[in-house]
């Protein structure tokens, strides 16, 4: 005969099971979970880039796209499933105070409320098992999609910034006309000479301003309106001279410009590429919690489920009313871990 403060034959002390260790699984989970959420939200608002190959533009904007969708479902879907995670354990331990107060009451009903919940846990084991299964088929997708849009920004960047890209070329081209439109002003000096006093300053000044514009990338409407002003009214050699420089001095203000704008787009396309390879890994973190957490409620289980066996020792049924109250103590603390859990990844 067994005393009530002995444990009957093949009963497993279920007071001293730690349901702490399925808190430690879940706070791992909301981590990864967090950094994914924060990268989905990034790449849900992301700048479409452009592809400075025509051809390549609508591959691009497909590439980009699947992303974006791949984040927005991240957050559609994958999050809330972190969240019922959450929900489960909150569930279990209401459903623990209640098999406490039920147990306190009755204790010869110890068994029964403990074979109950036990299934329940069974069925949180399967949940967690097939949002793990659906997260994993979730993150191939998502490193499938990510594996193209690195393969098209990769060969945007190496358009831009390779040794003959065309930020280089844009680049060499632009040392070039500067050197032309160097000597467009020197021979604007030149014949300014034969012109006159009066003409020549006016020249110099126009000169000097658009040293000053090459020297900065832009060009001032104040001074354009002025060159040509003289170019209406001079004739000959300075008339020529100055109707070159303002045709070149264009030119390279369009160069200016193209390379501002490649400069630009490779920071762009840069950044989409960082990003996205942010997303993907953050998103392939969560898988390994997932799984952990599938595995310790299945844990869980396996060790409640050993626990219920049928009572015949007289004292069974008070032990197993004490260790029921002495796992809801438990249940109770991981029950306020989970709802600071699921106030970090819902902001609620």
């Amino acid at each position: 005969m067994t005393s009530s403060s002995e444990t009957a034959p093949g009963i497993v002390p279920i007071g001293s099971l730690d349901p702490i260790a399925l808190g430690r699984a879940m706070d791992k989970l909301v981590t990864a979970a967090l950094a994914a959420q924060t990268w989905s939200l990034v790449i849900a608002a992301e700048v479409a880039v452009q592809a400075t190959d025509k051809n390549e533009a609508q591959a691009m904007r497909t590439a980009q796209e699947d992303v974006r969708d791949s984040a927005r479902a991240y957050l559609g879907a994958q999050v809330p499933g972190v969240v019922k995670r959450l929900v489960d354990i909150q569930s279990a331990a209401a459903l623990f105070q209640s098999m406490q107060a039920l147990a306190a009451a009755a204790p010869e009903q110890s068994a029964v409320c403990l074979d109950a919940v036990t299934k329940d846990f069974g069925n949180f084991q399967q949940m967690a098992d097939e949002f793990a299964k659906v997260h994993e088929s979730f993150c191939e997708q998502a490193e499938s999609r990510g594996t193209i849009l690195a393969d098209r920004v990769g060969a945007e960047i190496r358009r831009l910034s390779a040794g003959k890209g065309k930020i280089a070329t844009t680049t060499r081209a632009l040392k070039d006309l500067q050197q032309t439109v160097s000597k467009d002003l020197d021979d604007l000096i030149e014949a300014s000479h034969k012109a006159g006093k009066g003409t020549r300053k006016i020249l110099d000044a126009v000169a000097d301003s658009l040293k000053a514009i090459g020297a900065e990338g832009k060009v001032s409407g104040g001074s354009e309106a002025v060159h040509r002003g003289i170019e209406d009214s001079s004739s000959g050699d300075v008339g020529k001279a100055l109707q070159k420089l303002r045709k070149d001095s264009e030119k390279l203000e369009r160069l200016y410009k193209e390379l501002a704008g490649l400069q630009a787009g490779l920071q762009a396309v840069m950044k989409v590429d960082s990003d996205c390879n942010a997303y993907v890994r953050s998103v392939r973190a969560v898988a390994g919690p997932a799984r952990a957490v599938a595995n310790m409620w299945q844990q869980v289980y396996a060790e409640y489920a050993t626990a219920v066996v049928k009572h015949t020792q007289p004292g069974d049924s008070a032990t197993l009313a004490k260790d029921i109250d002495k796992a809801a103590v438990k249940w109770e603390s991981l029950l306020m871990q989970t709802k600071d859990l699921s106030a970090a990844i819902t902001g609620n």
